[in-house]
């Protein structure tokens, strides 16, 4: 049995940032980001885009105050520059872990084509990246994960993620979640005959996925106390596991970083993760690992 103190996690959160703008939500962002780093036992970083004078020193100040954070160990960046250059620079440059930033859950048709800040960020970010959609001053409990199961060189590294943070955050139950595109079952149920075809193969295709998971399984710590659950579920990869995420109100989604920089195109020909990043069904965990993605 393995002992829970020699886990050797993939991935971990030791320099946690934010990035401070002084909107109506800032400072909600700023205690989730606090308490997040409380819980993983991190340093935290706030980050300000822009010049730093009298004025801007002021409120960042005052929302410091706010947020207590004089009994807290941090450090305060600035760069002026423009603010997703400046975060992504920031974050470089202090050897940050994870950035939380907050987001929009449902961006309208002129912000998906110019883009956010925080759609910015999940393309170029160097690190693991967490979106609040809804960033509290209270604190709120996450009882329900999802995290990716799909067959790819990261995800290995993206579930054994979505334990360590669950472990952090006091979680018990766990959704690993495989998005099969439907072409995969290449049978067109067009009568009972087909449709009884193509069950089998769904079927099929659902054992080996959880044949495939188990093994994934297998090099996690028994002593996590953690419920799992496994789903398998057929349909557009992002699109499919947004919606399934959004109906069982899950409180926060975990998902491989991507494995490119995504561009204009992409949000013309869809990208799996344009799907998510235009209508956010929760709070957003994208993680950052270094395999390969060839697949």
């Amino acid at each position: 049995m393995t002992n829970q103190k020699e886990i050797k996690w993939p991935v971990t959160f030791s320099r946690i940032a934010t990035a401070v703008a002084f909107s109506p939500t800032a400072l909600a962002v700023m205690f989730e980001a606090m308490r997040i780093a409380d819980k993983f036992g991190a340093e935290i970083f706030f980050i300000h885009a822009g010049k730093k004078n009298k004025e801007t020193q002021a409120r960042l100040d005052k929302l410091l105050t706010q947020l207590k954070a004089a009994n807290v160990p941090h450090t305060v960046v600035w760069r002026d520059e423009e603010p997703a250059t400046a975060i992504l620079n920031a974050c470089k440059e202090n050897n940050i872990d994870l950035l939380i930033a907050g987001a929009m859950q449902h961006e309208n048709l002129v912000q998906y084509f110019r883009g956010s800040i925080a759609r910015k960020l999940c393309r170029k970010a160097n690190c693991s990246l967490m979106l609040l959609t809804h960033p509290e001053i209270e604190s709120t409990p996450c009882n329900r994960i999802i995290v990716n199961g799909l067959k790819h060189p990261k995800t290995a590294d993206t579930i054994k993620t979505a334990f360590y943070t669950a472990k952090a955050f006091g979680t018990k139950e766990i959704t690993i979640v495989e998005e099969v595109d439907p072409k995969d079952v290449g049978i067109a149920a067009d009568d009972d005959l087909t449709i009884a075809k193509a069950n089998r193969k769904k079927a099929n295709i659902a054992r080996n996925e959880h044949l495939r998971l188990e093994k994934l399984m297998s090099e996690l710590p028994i002593e996590i106390d953690i419920d799992v659950i496994e789903r398998c579920i057929f349909g557009k990869k992002g699109y499919s596991i947004g919606h399934f995420t959004e109906k069982n109100r899950a409180d926060l989604l975990i998902l491989n970083s991507p494995d490119t920089t995504l561009g204009f195109l992409d949000r013309i020909f869809t990208h799996d993760l344009e799907y998510i990043l235009s209508d956010l069904p929760t709070d957003i965990l994208l993680v950052h690992s270094t395999k390969n993605a060839n697949v």
